[in-house]
C-alpha cells in the first residue's frame, strides 16, 4: 500500500510514520508543509492550500495528522483543523480515492465552547459524512516531547523545589485524563490501514484514569510523602491567564489550554482494545521514567 502522512514532522505524525515504516512493509510518505523548516529529505514538502494535490500522486491511505494546539500569526485553528480537511475531501478522486484516517482529539464537538475542540469537532463532522473514512480521538499521548509533558515539567519541578507544595488552580487537581502511549494509535492506524472498521468515530485511550493530583505524586516521587497543594481560587488566576498571559506569554499557557485543564478527559476503551485484539497499554511507567529526573533546559 502506499500511505500519505499528512502533519509527518508533528508529534503524532512522527510517531505513526515511524511506526508504519519500522513494522510494515508498506510505502509511507511523510508530508509536510511546503512552508515547513526543511531539515530532512525524509519529507515530501507540499502547498496544502494548493486546490489541486495530484502533483502528489495517488494513495491508498492518507493519514491526516496536522493540527495545532495553539494559534499564531502563521496558523489558525479552522484554517489548520477544518479548511484542511476540506480541501483534502475536494482532491479525493485526484489522491486514488483513499481511505482516509484522521486524527482528531478526545472530546472534540462542533459546539464546544473551546475553539481547539470546536473547530476539531466540525472537521470530524464533514469527514464522517463521507464513507470509507475513520476518526481517531486520542486521548493525552504519551511522548516525550508532547506539549502536556512539556507544560507538566514545569509543574513538577517547582513542586520539588516547594517540597511538595505545588501552586495550582483550585479544581485543577481533580480533572482526570486517560493518557495513551503513542504506539497504541500508530498501531490502531495500521490496523485501520489493512482493514478498515465498522465504526467511523473511536476514543483512542490507555488502560489508566488519573487525575492531575495522581499524576503529580507519580511524577513528584512521593512515595509516602503527602502532597499538599496550594489552591488558588480558578476565578482570581483566570483573568491573568486570559487578558495578561495569553496576550503577552502565550508560550508558557494560553486560555483554551488553561481551559482545557479543567475538563475530563476520559472515554471507553472497548474499540480500540477490539481493533488491537488486546488491552490498552499502561502509561504509568512512562510518567515514572519520563520524570526521574529534570533538567533545567528541558523546560525551555
Amino acid at each position: 500500500m502506499r500511505i500519505g502522512i499528512i502533519g509527518a514532522g508533528g508529534t503524532a505524525g512522527k510517531t505513526i510514520s515511524t511506526y508504519l515504516k519500522g513494522k510494515t512493509s508498506h510505502e509511507v510518505v511523510q508530508l509536510a508543509r511546503i512552508n515547513s523548516k526543511r531539515g530532512s529529505s525524509e519529507f515530501t514538502y507540499f502547498d496544502f492550500s494548493n486546490e489541486d494535490w495530484s502533483p502528489l500522486g495517488t494513495f491508498d491511505v492518507i493519514v491526516n495528522c496536522a493540527g495545532i494546539i495553539r494559534e499564531s500569526k502563521y496558523d489558525d485553528f479552522h484554517h489548520v483543523h477544518v479548511e484542511l480537511v476540506k480541501t483534502l475531501l475536494s482532491n479525493r478522486i485526484r489522491l486514488g480515492n483513499p481511505r482516509i484516517i484522521h486524527i482528531s482529539a478526545l472530546g472534540a464537538d462542533k459546539e464546544h465552547q473551546i475553539a481547539f475542540l470546536r473547530t476539531k469537532g466540525i472537521a470530524d463532522d464533514l469527514l464522517c459524512a463521507n464513507p470509507d473514512t475513520y476518526v481517531l480521538r486520542p486521548s493525552i499521548l504519551c511522548l516525550p516531547q508532547n506539549l502536556l509533558v512539556q507544560k507538566f515539567k514545569w509543574l513538577v519541578f517547582m513542586s520539588r523545589i516547594l517540597a511538595n507544595r505545588p501552586i495550582v488552580p483550585k479544581g485543577f487537581l481533580e480533572t482526570r485524563i486517560q493518557p495513551v502511549m503513542g504506539e497504541d494509535l500508530a498501531e490502531v492506524v495500521a490496523k485501520l490501514c489493512e482493514k478498515g472498521s465498522d465504526t467511523p468515530i473511536i476514543p483512542i485511550v490507555g488502560k489508566d484514569q488519573l487525575s492531575f493530583k495522581q499524576l503529580l505524586e507519580i511524577t513528584v516521587g512521593l512515595e509516602k510523602k503527602k502532597l499538599l497543594p496550594l489552591e488558588i481560587p480558578k476565578k482570581l488566576i483566570e483573568p491573568v491567564t486570559k487578558n495578561f498571559i495569553s496576550v503577552w506569554f502565550p508560550e508558557l499557557i494560553n486560555y483554551d489550554q488553561f481551559s482545557l485543564l479543567f475538563n475530563d478527559n476520559v472515554s471507553n476503551s472497548h474499540q480500540m482494545e477490539d481493533l488491537l485484539g488486546r488491552e490498552a497499554e499502561s502509561t504509568l511507567e512512562f510518567w515514572k521514567d519520563e520524570f526521574k529526573e529534570i533538567k533545567l533546559n528541558d523546560l525551555f
